[in-house]
């Protein structure tokens, strides 16, 4: 495929009389990294939204794979391989890790036993469960349960994985390791990885391209390095 894997191009979306997103570009390749940054309010959460198909742009259109998806609803895109991770948890407390896994790559479409149980114990291989797959999910700590929610994004053959706030209440060392996992994710499988993320630190350590929100627009793209040289940028959200 030429071109980018998901194109955004001129969304706008509003609630009332408010204006969550006005003329949003986004352009994401394949085996690529993509920072979403801003202020609280600054339309991140509307545009994840947008992407996944949680929520109908009033204007504009989302391209995936040279498709207009658009108003493909959340389960579509995500059978199509753009999935999301949200903040609140969606795993299930009670069953092992590779239980879970194994939702997800039924979900996927994969039911017989036999190939089922291998996709799951791959998966929780490359997401650094492997040592933990009949450990209860609810009992693994912090870190080690977003890993097991983006092992969830993965069963379900995301190509395309949107992920909300990823390291928070992590540790520096689990942070640290997220960042590594998301980039041999998009590394050896060539996906397309958006984060949107308030650590800073944690989107140097990506080195990905960012994309800066205020107000539903953007305001900055490029390097971590490029927006915070960006006079705006620093102005409403990184401080002078």
């Amino acid at each position: 495929m030429s071109g980018p894997l998901l194109d955004v191009r001129a969304l706008s979306k509003h609630f009332g009389g408010v204006q969550a997103a006005t003329d949003v570009h986004l352009s994401v390749d394949a085996g690529s990294i993509t920072s979403v940054i801003g202020p609280n309010g600054a339309g991140k959460s509307t545009l994840m939204a947008m992407l996944s198909g949680h929520s109908i742009p009033d204007s504009g259109n989302v391209f995936y794979e040279g498709r207009d998806v658009t108003k493909w609803p959340a389960h579509r895109r995500a059978s199509a391989g753009v999935v999301r991770k949200f903040q609140r948890p969606a795993y299930f407390p009670g069953l092992s890790v590779v239980e879970n896994l194994e939702i997800g790559v039924v979900a996927a479409g994969i039911r017989g036993g036999r190939a089922m149980r291998a996709r799951a114990r791959e998966v929780a291989d490359i997401v650094q469960l492997d040592d933990a797959r009949y450990v209860t999910a609810g009992s693994l700590p912090h870190g080690r349960t977003q890993w097991l929610e983006i092992g969830l994004l993965l069963a379900c053959r995301a190509r395309v994985m949107l992920l909300d706030e990823p390291t928070a209440g992590m540790t520096r060392q689990e942070t640290a390791d997220t960042a590594t996992l998301i980039h041999q994710l998009v590394h050896d499988l060539e996906m397309a990885v958006v984060v949107v993320e308030h650590d800073i630190d944690f989107v140097r350590s990506l080195d990905s391209q960012v994309t800066v929100l205020h107000l539903g627009q953007v305001i900055a793209t490029g390097s971590m390095s490029d927006v915070e040289q960006d006079a705006q940028t620093r102005l409403v959200y990184l401080g002078e």
